[in-house]
């Protein structure tokens, strides 16, 4: 499998569902999004965003729902909790319970924390 993101950020988000070459990127459930979020954020990424999909009984088919954050410019540490934050809380507050969310992170490694 080709690196998507970086070998961290891609060991974190392989907690989900692979989506294929197609898509190059992993669905993750509720659970598994909020703890990839985290994790993210810790090793210094950005999360620009995400999509939610249905599950996998209907082929992680898209749900037509979405969050995108814009971190500022140039990026700053403190974009780094609130785009977490934002995540966290779509993620939390999304009312299907049985979603899947696909997570856009970018890496900040230049920032010093």
């Amino acid at each position: 499998m080709p690196i998507v993101y970086s070998a961290e950020a891609d060991a974190i988000l392989s907690a989900g569902a692979w989506l294929g070459p197609e898509h190059h990127n992993w669905a993750l459930t509720k659970e598994q999004a909020i703890t990839a979020v985290g994790q993210l954020r810790d090793a210094n990424y950005i999360i620009l965003g995400g999509d939610v999909l249905n599950g996998p009984e209907k082929y992680y088919s898209h749900a037509y729902a979405n969050w995108s954050y814009d971190p500022s410019s140039p990026p700053s540490a403190a974009d780094l909790s609130s785009s977490a934050c934002k995540a966290s809380s779509y993620i939390s507050d999304y009312p299907v319970e049985d979603a899947y969310f696909v997570l856009v992170p970018t890496s900040t490694n230049s920032l010093a924390r």
